[in-house]
């Protein structure tokens, strides 16, 4: 079995690497055009050392390192800084985030954010935690003026949005994920992602009542994303409340 309250432990030690760089550090250029920062590089590496001295039959993938994957059962999915881009630039909202799947599903996800210390992690199915109190996604059936989701950073540009509340990016795809789960927003525009964006994102979202489509309100196969390719379509994290409404208010500019 694994130990969460092991994993969340190197969380927190990851998270004390990247608060070392933090409002120090300078982004490079990879060649997708992306950020990776020394940090990201350290914490991945640190997480690596960690999984295969204590699960060394486990396979790993990660944002800064790949691997190969295939024929396992458990899979760890990295991404030492969720939000990289804000972290370089000296913003608060990014993330530590360490997935698990097993059999190509969803299994566990610890996600910890270091500058609020806010720590995220599911029991299996059945439960997820925010700094140890469970939580569920908004029961809410309708929304006002006052309700928001989370968008990605370039929806103003790839997207026409027309929900009736407010809209906020932070420039981390597992905080936005974390906040529907907490129940503060109500739902999440996530567009185009990684398996290492949303494999730790995924099992709490759903231990919490939500979910994670594709934008065509399809469900999202984890296991297609294992070689690395970004998801073939935009994602949406929806509570089951609200899921027509929210889907039905997000349109691909152009379609």
């Amino acid at each position: 079995m694994i130990d969460v309250a092991e994993v969340c432990a190197w969380a927190r030690e990851a998270g004390a690497i990247a608060l070392r760089h933090f409002r120090t550090v300078q982004g490079q250029r990879k060649a997708d055009n992306s950020i990776v920062t020394q940090a990201d590089l350290e914490i991945e590496q640190m997480l690596r050392e960690r999984i295969q001295q204590r699960y060394p039959h486990h396979a790993i993938i990660g944002e800064e390192q790949g691997g190969d994957v295939t024929g396992h059962e458990y899979i760890w999915a990295l991404d030492p800084v969720d939000g990289t881009n804000a972290f370089a630039f000296g913003l608060p909202t990014w993330g530590i985030s360490i997935g698990i799947l097993r059999n190509s599903q969803p299994f566990l996800g610890v996600i910890y954010i270091p500058v609020s210390d806010d720590m995220y992690w599911n029991e299996a199915a059945a439960q997820a935690y925010w700094n140890g109190q469970p939580i569920r996604v908004s029961a809410a059936t309708d929304y006002d003026g006052q309700d928001w989701i989370t968008v990605s950073s370039y929806a103003h540009l790839d997207y026409d949005i027309t929900f009736r509340g407010k809209t906020r990016s932070t420039g981390s795809t597992v905080a936005h994920c974390c906040y529907v789960a907490q129940g503060s927003s109500v739902g999440a525009l996530l567009g185009q992602v990684h398996l290492w964006d949303v494999a730790a994102a995924m099992p709490i979202v759903e231990a919490a009542g939500g979910h994670i489509i594709t934008l065509d309100n399809d469900p999202l196969d984890l296991g297609t994303l294992l070689d690395g390719r970004l998801a073939p379509r935009p994602l949406l994290v929806v509570t089951p409340a609200l899921h027509k409404t929210i889907i039905g208010s997000i349109r691909e500019k152009g379609q």
